[in-house]
């Protein structure tokens, strides 16, 4: 037995032993993380890389800040730096996002907001390629609003038209990442995706989001800015239903009156409220 024991530990000083070592020892992790990564690790690494990402680009953030500052007082192109939606986060509940601001307010002659294409600048599309645009978001995930990878955030209005079966995208948190990365394109329908989202919601792995996250910095790499969410980034759900009638004008206000009174309850302060009224749901993508 000693004989044993003195052979393995001689084994584990050659470097071809400590390495098989680590090896196993890295695999054992995995294995652990992979089995129950969806109810414990996908929150921890979410933690744990949120906290390393904020300190390691927080000098970046802050050339990016400044930057920016200098570029809005030249162009005059945003009202804010950063701007604030409310979106439904997991079991339904009120998160507020926030990100930098990158399109300017320009609106058509039906009153609308022109298509994201058009109103985007050219400092914020480089903020949206490289990523900055969404270093502010990395407080939520630290804080559980939100996660690396998951379904893509819903308005309030949007949520309150859901059936029960498009319910379903809430029993987790909303993703930084649309969980559609891979399976998404510019022909992408509402019913694809809550379709979509449902089997990433029965099948969350650490094998799939991992695949996921990595898709998204080949796009990057790439520069493919192909809109992954289709129809559905440029129109909301409650506005897809009204143009296919799907519902009418009527149950559109409702729908939208639903919203603002779950906002409200949510609401800490008075001028929550106010913000909420006054805000152009859908600038997080």
């Amino acid at each position: 037995m000693a004989n044993f024991l003195a052979s393995g530990a001689g084994f584990l000083n050659t470097a071809w032993g400590l390495t098989l070592f680590i090896l196993l020892d890295i695999v054992i992790l995995l294995v652990v993380v992979a089995l129950n990564y969806r109810w414990l690790f996908k929150r921890v690494l979410d933690i744990l890389f949120s906290a390393v990402f904020m300190a390691v680009f927080l000098p970046f953030f802050l050339v990016f800040l400044l930057v920016d500052a200098l570029y809005n007082k030249s162009q005059n192109a945003y009202k804010t730096l950063f701007i604030s939606d409310y979106f439904a986060g997991k079991k339904g509940k009120v998160i507020r996002l926030t990100v930098f601001a990158t399109e300017r307010m320009e609106r058509g002659e039906d009153g609308k907001l022109l298509p994201v294409r058009e109103r985007i600048t050219p400092w914020g599309k480089f903020m949206k390629a490289c990523g900055m645009k969404y270093y502010p978001c990395l407080p939520a995930i630290f804080c559980g609003k939100l996660s690396f990878v998951g379904p893509a955030p819903m308005t309030l209005t949007d949520a309150a038209a859901l059936s029960e079966e498009g319910e379903v995208r809430f029993s987790v948190r909303p993703g930084l990442i649309s969980s559609l990365e891979r399976f998404g394109g510019a022909s992408l329908t509402w019913p694809d995706m809550f379709e979509e989202d449902a089997e990433y919601v029965s099948h969350i792995s650490l094998a799939r989001d991992a695949a996921i996250f990595m898709t998204k910095i080949a796009h990057r790499l790439r520069g493919d800015d192909t809109q992954r969410l289709g129809v559905c980034a440029e129109t909301g759900y409650v506005e897809w239903l009204a143009q296919t009638g799907a519902i009418t004008e009527e149950e559109s206000r409702g729908y939208a009156e639903a919203g603002s009174e779950k906002l409200h309850a949510a609401a800490r302060t008075e001028s929550d409220r106010r913000d909420f009224e006054r805000r152009d749901f859908g600038q997080f993508r």
